[in-house]
């Protein structure tokens, strides 16, 4: 049982923080930075060593949220993280990317936690049609980040921090809205979900879902200065280039907070990197 367990499992909050606390000294720490969104904390804090038997158990959790059944995991992805979706939800495939994941900031079993339901929920959302706006692949990007905020209110106060930042960097593309507006999405889900299951009014993801138009209509300009800006021939472009190349933090300049982070760090790095190279992640 991992310390957020912990908690959601003991009935007198104390009791639950002194034995988190006695886990974990940082605790509280990492408790109160669990949903921001810098780029040291994301990068660099609360990293987790994950097992094969970690990720299986992630992306069951992830498929037993929706009620759908478990996918066919694939450990390598050209993207972070991706979902095949299935007419036949038991033939769905999840791959991903444990190395680009890492290196963006999903770096830890909530952030895993929360790009997964990101995956699942196309596979959940697959026969659904918003119709709430001219490009249906943005809303169904932002249906899934409102599933991913009301989840971490739904499955006990999930750290929504380092997820925020790895979207909240992407670009509107032809495929994907603007990534602050996808971080403001998952703050929005779960202010929405917090909020029904206070008054009582919670009764499954629809309700959630049900939220989603006006959150639409009310950046509806957003959306579509941002979608009308798209310049087709350059998104085009953009998708023939390589994958971006890893921050090369020693080429950095001296005064760089990064750079010194990493050199303060740089063995514990290596040694991280080099474990999980022995493990062909």
């Amino acid at each position: 049982m991992d310390i957020m367990e912990l908690l959601n499992d003991i009935r007198d909050p104390k009791d639950a923080y002194r034995e988190a606390m006695a886990r974990d000294p940082m605790f509280w720490v990492k408790f109160l930075r669990r949903h921001n969104a810098n780029t040291i904390e994301a990068v660099f804090m609360d990293r987790d060593y994950m097992t094969e038997e970690d990720f299986t158990s992630i992306v069951r959790q992830a498929a037993e949220f929706f009620a759908l059944p478990m996918p066919v995991i694939k450990a390598k992805a050209e993207t972070i993280a991706e979902v095949l979706t299935s007419e036949d939800a038991a033939n769905c495939e999840l791959a991903y990317n444990w190395q680009m994941m890492e290196k963006s900031g999903l770096n830890n079993k909530d952030a895993l936690k929360l790009a997964f339901i990101h995956e699942m929920s196309h596979q959940f959302n697959l026969e659904r049609h918003f119709m709430l706006f001219e490009n249906e692949l943005w809303i169904q990007e932002l249906a899934a980040d409102l599933l991913v905020g009301g989840f971490s209110v739904l499955k006990g106060d999930v750290a929504t921090g380092k997820y925020k930042y790895v979207v909240s960097r992407e670009k509107a593309s032809l495929t994907h809205p603007d990534g602050k507006l996808r971080a403001e999405i998952v703050v929005y889900g779960r202010e929405q979900a917090e909020k029904m299951v206070r008054e009582g009014r919670y009764h499954g993801l629809e309700d959630l879902l049900g939220e989603l138009p006006y959150f639409v209509y009310s950046h509806y300009k957003e959306l579509q200065d941002a979608w009308d800006g798209i310049d087709l021939e350059e998104m085009l472009a953009d998708e023939e280039d390589e994958a971006p190349k890893p921050i090369d933090y020693e080429a950095l300049p001296d005064t760089n907070l990064l750079k010194q982070y990493y050199l303060k760090h740089k063995e514990e790095f290596k040694e991280r990197n080099t474990k999980d190279d022995e493990q062909g992640k």
